[in-house]
């Protein structure tokens, strides 16, 4: 007993691992209930457990002592969990304590396995919805698939935060000031870039003559010939006040030739001088010119209401003949057509022409505005919501703006809007419910494209029937050239490969190391993962394969002849010491120091991305490992490690770690195969916890593949349930992870009953209440 609480820094860090394991694979075997609880496990905790937690003294502050009967205990389903990791990745108790016979582990993981999860199946709603914004790379995929253009304008943003492993969660997508700023200016460059707007840029101005210089009527129009070519010109029109008191605003004028009229605002006012500036279109050859009042606005809203005596003299042209007098027209133009070479981006906003006049336009915007903002907000938009965005237009239109430019200005607006920014709106109303089959779509989309959805998703949606349809969807979309971003998005986070870009070498030990290098490295694992998925193979092949994918640079790396170019290609890896991500150099190169290798980080990141089993950080008080002096000429680094771990601090974690990064350790610290480290012979052999040894990293892989199936793919299920949802997991979601993995064993595997079940469960298919302020 004093051994085992004396020692308590060492009893700390295996319960912090007791917390954070996953699971072997052993078959179910206790019976549920009150008298297995007390029957089975109480002794068992009793025996191996209380004496480092119990609630008085509970290390890493896991407490299992404090149950008063079975109810209790499965109502604590966070904990058990972490048991359950820890129990079935063999962490727990620690290897210098009494060890649980395996009949003994299997009777835990069982009353864990049946009373605790299953006890939970159908039991809670989906936890609380957050708001989730489009991060960065949905951002660009989004407004790429909505406009047509790739324009990469995330890159300005602030960097995504990242939750859970992944920056797709909503817990940790803030929006700062700075983000709204970077919204409003990416909008307009979208649009500027989607949209042609008419230009007469280096076009003189030609000056129309022949105007009627007397007074504009209120009850009609003024008309003066002129003629303009059919075409589109930009014009300032002047008018001159002539005893009009200066506080009353312009009117809005009906300005045009022929029967293309519109009314339009003051765009500048210089004492009695008002300028009228607009996009006029001529549609066909016309002399007459037509001014007039816009209907609705009274004699004192155009003129004001004080006394005529009560005003300045007359102008010197028009005299004392008060009222809107026309001075001049100013144009430029004809404004080059440029019909035939608008972009597709460009049509696929703009697909209709509009009419003359204002209701033309008018109505050929509302029609533009509802298409784009279905699209956008991925739903169909509301009348109501519509009105607002054309009112945007209108704005813009009776500024005198062209009908293109008034477009762009109103759906700037949309892409602001949170209806596109977030995927989700809680309402706090509504409560725990299914998704709608939209809110399934854009979930749906996210999930596998990190973008909008498209027209198919959108029509089953329309349609009510995109559940009944849902795993052909999958099938469809993972078939589909988006699905790259599924691959880069997850994979590169799951197996942390983006860390990639961040990594040093030491020039004068690995010269070789370049970004093109670097680059193929990646590429190597996501095509990898791609193949995989696209033939629907099992998921035991990332641990172990009998193939990969590289092009030179890569294969000379590898040491495998035959390969030319930059294009990537399937070779096979029959009677070389390589297999599955293990042994990938980007998962080598990532796991190593600038100047060596790193067998503890190799492990670390085994236990925490494969095994789902992160080992706690080192106390604070813990030395870095001795590599000064002679140490590190004088031994290996096995030994040099073996020292380190002499320290009781140290030898809890290491134990689980270290053997797992030994078996890589004929592989360098950019990848490459090796049998001397200096001047020692690599050592690779190990064993893992339950006395399952190896030789090297083949052998490894093996016990992996066969010992460790459970482990891996739940941990898989986990993070993909993870990735899908945009949240972290809960004590209620495992019943979930759990039918998940069973369907995969009985699939032999086959990675895409995972994403099957993912899509398909009530988890995914339903929305928990909104979070209360």
């Amino acid at each position: 007993m004093h051994s085992r609480l004396g020692n308590r820094r060492l009893a700390r860090l295996a319960a912090i691992a007791l917390l954070l394991a996953t699971a072997t694979g052993s078959p179910a075997l206790g019976a549920g209930g009150e008298d297995a609880f007390r029957a089975d496990i109480i002794p068992m905790l009793e025996q191996y457990c209380i004496d480092c937690h119990a609630e008085a003294y509970a290390e890493g502050e896991v407490v299992l002592d404090r149950y008063a009967d079975r109810e209790a205990a499965v109502e604590d389903a966070e904990t058990w969990l972490r048991v359950l990791d820890a129990v079935e990745g063999r962490l727990m108790p620690p290897a210098d304590m009494p060890q649980p016979m395996v009949e003994e582990l299997e009777a835990i993981v069982s009353w864990i396995e049946q009373d605790v999860i299953a006890s939970r199946l159908g039991s809670a709603a989906p936890p609380p919805v957050v708001l989730r914004r489009l991060n960065r790379q949905e951002y660009d995929n989004t407004i790429r698939d909505l406009i047509g253009l790739d324009l990469g304008l995330s890159a300005s943003f602030p960097p995504d935060e990242i939750g859970f492993g992944f920056d797709n969660v909503g817990s940790a997508l803030n929006v700062s000031p700075i983000h709204v700023e970077k919204y409003l200016d990416a909008a307009e460059r979208a649009l500027d870039a989607a949209i042609v707007a008419p230009s007469v840029e280096g076009l003189a101005p030609a000056e129309l003559i022949g105007l009627r210089t007397y007074p504009l009527p209120l009850d009609g129009a003024v008309e003066f010939e002129h003629a303009l070519e059919p075409g589109r010109y930009l014009a300032d029109f002047s008018l001159v006040r002539v005893r009009v008191a200066e506080s009353v605003p312009p009117p809005r004028l009906v300005i045009g030739f022929g029967s293309d009229r519109r009314a339009v605002e003051a765009a500048q006012v210089q004492d009695e001088t008002v300028v009228y500036r607009y996009w006029l279109d001529v549609a066909e050859a016309d002399d007459t010119v037509h001014v007039s009042v816009a209907p609705g606005q009274s004699e004192a809203q155009v003129f004001g209401t004080q006394a005529i005596t009560a005003l300045d003299g007359g102008d010197q042209r028009y005299g004392d003949d008060r009222g809107l007098h026309v001075d001049s027209m100013v144009v430029r133009g004809p404004a080059p057509d440029g019909a035939g070479g608008r972009p597709e981006s460009h049509r696929r906003i703009l697909f209709l022409d509009p009419e003359p006049g204002d209701e033309g336009r008018i109505e050929a915007a509302r029609q533009v505005i509802e298409r784009f903002a279905t699209r956008a907000f991925r739903r169909p938009c509301r009348p109501d919501e519509v009105e607002g965005i054309l009112d945007i237009f209108r704005l813009a239109h009776d500024r005198g703006e062209s009908f293109e430019r008034s477009v762009q200005v109103a759906l700037s607006s949309v892409l602001v809007s949170p209806r596109f920014l977030y995927l989700v709106e809680p309402d706090e109303a509504e409560g725990d419910r299914p998704l709608d089959d939209f809110e399934l779509a854009s979930r749906l989309s996210y999930f596998l494209w990190s973008s909008m959805p498209d027209d198919e998703l959108s029509r089953l949606a329309r349609d009510g029937t995109l559940r009944a349809d849902l795993r052909s969807q999958v099938d469809r979309m993972l078939d589909d050239p988006r699905a790259d971003a599924f691959v880069s998005n997850f994979v590169g986070q799951w197996l942390q490969l983006r860390q990639l870009d961040g990594v040093a070498r030491d020039e004068s030990l690995f010269p070789g190391f370049d970004d093109e290098l670097r680059d193929a490295m990646r590429r190597e694992t996501e095509l990898f993962f791609a193949d995989l998925l696209r033939d629907n193979r099992s998921v035991l092949e990332l641990l172990d394969s009998d193939h990969t994918f590289v092009n030179e640079a890569l294969a000379r790396h590898y040491g495998i002849d035959g390969v030319s170019g930059g294009e990537f290609r399937r070779v096979s890896l029959e009677g070389r010491p390589r297999g599955g991500v293990l042994t990938q150099a980007s998962v080598l190169t990532l796991t190593s120091n600038p100047n060596r290798t790193s067998p503890v980080k190799r492990g670390q990141w085994i236990l925490q991305q494969i095994l789902g089993t992160p080992p706690p950080p080192p106390p604070p008080d813990v030395p870095e490992l001795d590599e000064g002096g002679g140490t590190a000429e004088a031994s290996s680094l096995r030994e040099r490690l073996e020292l380190h771990r002499a320290n009781p601090e140290c030898a809890s974690c290491h134990s689980q770690m270290d053997p797992l990064g030994f078996a890589l350790e004929n592989f360098d610290a950019i990848g490459r195969w090796r049998d001397v480290d200096g001047d020692s012979p690599i050592d690779a052999s190990g064993e893992l916890a339950g006395g399952l040894a190896f030789d090297d990293a083949e052998g490894l892989r093996r016990i992996l593949v066969e010992s460790s199936a459970k482990k891996f793919s739940r941990t898989l299920v986990e993070h993909l349930m993870t990735y899908a949802l945009g949240r972290g997991l809960v004590p209620d979601d495992y019943p979930t992870v759990e039918a998940i993995r069973g369907r995969l064993v009985e699939d032999d595997y086959r990675i895409r009953s995972i994403l099957y079940g993912v899509v398909e469960s009530d988890r995914f298919q339903r929305r928990g209440a909104a979070e209360g302020p």
